[in-house]
């Protein structure tokens, strides 16, 4: 059984505010993270950063910046580590005031995140934003998103290896959502969960049957969810691993939950309860069958904990 946790960095004195982290491996087997920065969220002075993983060592390098531009603020970075063994980083940079100003861009690197091609917007779309790992389908890949003005998900795909994409029909909740976290239960069969909007709630979940292109009539579960990131994975072990905050209004305690394929969904382990912000989980799971969560702390630091699923099981 194994669980580790520390945090990346301690709170940067030039950047003290850190939130909105993702994770991934690289082809060498260590991970690169990536979250924003700055004085507040939304600061002109707020850019991406990010830090590696050395898997021998277990220890995380010096963060360092990431994608700068400057007077506007960065955010929603997501990885896309392709076959090719190229890098790619999806990430949105408010044009105004807030997030419902942002552009979505794309940047890549050939050498692991060490240096990178200037960024290169995908739509002249105001509000278009990410937060999910991609979902690939065989000759397809979805970047999850959603629309923060009109606070309705919505995917972009291409079928010709990112060369060029297009957007689906919005999915549509009463109360809004956000932030779609996809996993794929059979060959075009997908599942998403949804981040309610409103006051909060519970966490909503919809199908598609058509590899991302359209999607079922959302539903809600009965899964509590302050109107805060979640995130869906599928285990190699082919169940369900759910990080979220379990309460409709506060974005304390943050746990895991497990399932089956089925969403018979069970508590596996509360990771933090403090009476503080614990939010944005995002889950991988490694080739060696180790499991990385991080998260934003207090909106001091990114947290990392890894674990392996014995450690799951082990709960009370």
């Amino acid at each position: 059984m194994r669980f580790k946790t520390q945090p990346i960095f301690t709170q940067l004195e030039d950047h003290p505010t850190a939130h909105c982290a993702t994770i991934a491996e690289l082809p060498n087997g260590d991970l690169i993270a990536a979250w924003f920065g700055g004085s507040y969220e939304t600061a002109p002075d707020q850019i991406l950063l990010t830090a590696r993983y050395d898997l021998r060592q277990e220890r995380w390098s010096e963060p360092r910046p990431l994608a700068v531009m400057e007077g506007k603020a960065l955010g929603q970075p997501v990885f896309w580590v392709r076959k090719d063994g190229d890098l790619w980083l999806f990430f949105d940079a408010i044009q105004e005031r807030d997030w419902r100003s942002a552009l979505p861009f794309l940047q890549r690197s050939a050498d692991e995140g060490r240096t990178w091609s200037a960024p290169q917007l995908l739509f002249d779309y105001p509000g278009l934003m990410f937060r999910s790992r991609l979902c690939l389908l065989p000759g397809r890949a979805i970047v999850p998103a959603y629309d923060e003005n009109r606070w309705e998900s919505l995917m972009m795909i291409s079928d010709d290896d990112g060369k060029s994409w297009r957007l689906t029909a919005p999915i549509v909740t009463p109360q809004g959502n956000i932030h779609p976290c996809l996993v794929q239960l059979e060959e075009s069969r997908l599942l998403a969960y949804l981040r309610t909007g409103g006051r909060g709630g519970v966490i909503w979940r919809t199908l598609s049957f058509d590899g991302g292109e359209r999607w079922e009539e959302p539903e809600p579960t009965t899964l509590p969810n302050p109107n805060s990131g979640i995130d869906l994975l599928r285990l190699h072990s082919d169940r369900l691993l759910l990080a979220y905050n379990p309460s409709a209004e506060r974005r304390t305690p943050l746990a895991l939950a497990v399932a089956s394929l089925q969403e018979d969904w069970r508590p596996a382990r509360i990771l933090e309860q403090a009476d503080y912000e614990f939010s944005y989980p995002t889950l991988l799971q490694a080739r060696n069958h180790d499991i990385h969560l991080v998260y934003t702390y207090r909106r001091q630091h990114i947290q990392h904990a890894c674990f392996d699923e014995a450690w799951l099981e082990g709960a009370a």
